[in-house]
């Protein structure tokens, strides 16, 4: 995988994410993760380095959508 497939990927990451952000708040997202606002917002900065794989499983099941899918496609707005 070349750097330019990897930055499309941290991208469509961050979008996936930044969806699920907008349908659910901040607020309740790090309640999930029992995490503090602050550091939900500097996870973001960085997701694909800053979440684990058990917060992206958690953010999948709390917001029912497949973890593939979360993590390796891109999420439409519906």
């Amino acid at each position: 995988m070349n750097a330019k497939e990897i930055q499309r990927d941290h991208q469509r990451l961050l979008h996936n994410l930044q969806i699920i952000q907008k349908q659910h708040s901040v607020i309740e997202l790090s309640a999930l993760l029992g995490i503090s606002i602050n550091t939900w917002t500097n996870r973001m900065k960085e997701p694909w380095r800053r979440f684990s794989y058990d917060d992206f499983r958690a953010i999948a099941q709390y917001c029912r959508i497949d973890f593939v899918k979360l993590v390796d496609e891109e999420l439409k707005i519906g």
